[in-house]
């Protein structure tokens, strides 16, 4: 026999004798509660080549295929422990996984191994062959969201599947794809997690437009890692989260025609110049989160087409290394800032709306006084509602 299908009523303990029995089994579904603890798994025959796990509300089976010489499985309705029972007691056999439960971290034992999370998700392991990227460009399935290695993306040039959304480039010692969070349905976001700098010189030549680029954890940027950024003449979203290193230039920024939306997270030292966020173009928003020291905004006196200030983040505050005096000379020197989204310390929020009460912001385009919207988390807002006027006013920050 080389197929067998286990009925739900079949415990785990005949389940386990009954493989005994069958040691040039190929193809096995098993229907929980026969899963059991997963001890069974143990007792696979290494003639098996597909294995589908299902769960009690599962009428009708999804097979896996296969790929490699390995074992492809299946888990569908399903809970997501039974991935880690895999992991554990079949480990580098699994050359795929087709699974409908949300996978937040790739065991270490699956690697090796393609990951599909239904409905569009595909983590592929490092090292991918060349059939299975082909395969990938031309399956019938949506893939909206692919994770690969950073050392197999200059082979995805001209690959990625149509209809991707969402790619995330993975560097060795990361477990868990962080997902870009902005998205547009018609282009392609990317995260850079973990990479090496180099990386992001690859994003122009993958044959798709990149409008939105999230860089976590790349330690190495020097002056000019974030020139092959002017090849993405797109691009409209940006984030650097890691802290600015004195390292990096701005520079290049300057020639991004479409960036509006930037985030710096993890702090910048007073040693790194935002001048050049001055010049670009069309960039508008700005966030800056970590510690973020006076002489930095200082560094952005002036800027003509800042609308919207952001310091800090709703989850996380800001390190108050400003004052409230640099920020007021901020507000002052920028006539267009009209939303100032600020998290920090009570007594710095206090004392920033305290200053811009008093400060003379001048008017606006069309000469009448300016206002500042001030928006604060939840539990300061309760606070200070009622102290906004003399051109600021107090909002909820929501999300």
């Amino acid at each position: 026999m080389t197929t067998f299908d286990a009925p739900s009523a079949l415990g785990e303990d005949q389940l386990t004798a009954l493989l005994q029995s069958l040691p040039r089994l190929e193809e096995l579904t098993v229907r929980v509660p026969s899963f059991g603890t997963g001890r069974w798994l143990r007792l696979l025959p290494t003639s098996l080549r597909t294995l589908y796990v299902a769960g009690p509300e599962l009428t009708k089976s999804r097979w896996p295929g296969r790929y490699g010489s390995g074992l492809s499985v299946s888990l569908q309705g399903v809970a997501a422990d039974t991935i880690s029972h895999l992991a554990t007691e079949l480990g580098s056999r699994i050359t795929l996984l087709v699974t409908d439960a949300q996978i937040t971290t790739i065991p270490s034992q699956l690697r090796g191994a393609i990951i599909r999370v239904e409905p569009d998700t595909v983590i592929l392991p490092a090292g991918v062959g060349d059939s299975e990227l082909t395969e990938l460009r031309s399956s019938r399935e949506t893939v909206k969201r692919l994770s690969v290695s950073a050392a197999d993306l200059p082979r995805l040039r001209e690959q990625l599947p149509e209809g991707l959304e969402c790619l995330n480039v993975r560097g060795p010692e990361v477990t868990e794809p962080r997902w870009p969070e902005w998205y547009d349905d018609d282009d392609l976001s990317v995260s850079l997690q973990g990479v090496a700098a180099d990386t992001i010189s690859h994003l122009a030549d993958l044959g798709r437009t990149v409008t939105g680029l999230e860089i976590y954890d790349c330690s190495d940027l020097t002056a000019g890692s974030l020139e092959p950024l002017t090849r993405c003449r797109q691009l409209w979203y940006l984030t650097l989260s890691g802290g600015v290193p004195d390292t990096v230039s701005l520079e290049p920024l300057t020639r991004c025609p479409e960036l509006q939306y930037l985030t710096l997270s993890g702090g910048v030292p007073d040693t790194v110049s935002l001048e050049p966020l001055t010049r670009c173009p069309e960039l508008y928003r700005l966030t800056l989160s970590g510690g973020v020291p006076d002489a930095v905004l200082d560094s952005l006196s002036g800027w003509p087409g800042l609308k919207v200030l952001t310091l800090g983040d709703l989850q996380r505050p800001a390190e108050t290394a400003f004052t409230a005096a640099a920020v007021t000379r901020l507000v002052k020197s920028c006539r267009k800032l009209e939303f100032l989204y600020l998290h920090c310390t009570a007594d710095t929020t206090r004392a920033v709306l305290t200053a811009l009460k008093k400060a003379d912001l001048g008017r606006d385009s069309d000469g009448r006084p300016r206002t500042i919207y001030l928006s604060v988390p939840g539990e300061l807002y309760d606070q200070l509602e009622s102290q906004g006027g003399d051109g600021v006013t107090v909002l909820e920050w929501e999300y």
